[in-house]
């Protein structure tokens, strides 16, 4: 889950305030005790925080129009007999 979301706090916010909204979270129990403490730890870790800051912020909106999300059936329009038997690993007779 979203550790922002859980504690209510947006990418900007210091250590401080971290601390001040998992108390409010504490008091809240929206979340679990131990999701709220999972939260915490992340978000006062620097290089977790950096991963979420990167992971829940980034605007994969253009990169969403570039993929390719056909069923991979519709992707090939060939048949069954277009494959080809793979024999790399057949013992020699």
């Amino acid at each position: 889950m979203n550790p922002y979301t859980i504690l209510n706090i947006n990418y900007h916010a210091t250590k401080q305030e971290i601390i001040q909204a998992v108390a409010l979270a504490m008091r809240q129990r929206k979340f679990s005790g131990r999701e709220v403490a999972i939260a915490q730890k992340e978000l006062l870790d620097p290089i977790s925080k950096g991963a979420h800051d990167f992971v829940q912020f980034i605007d994969v909106k253009p990169l969403q129009e570039q993929l390719d999300l056909t069923p991979p059936g519709d992707r090939h329009k060939g048949s069954v007999s277009d494959l080809r038997r793979l024999c790399v690993f057949d013992e020699d007779s």
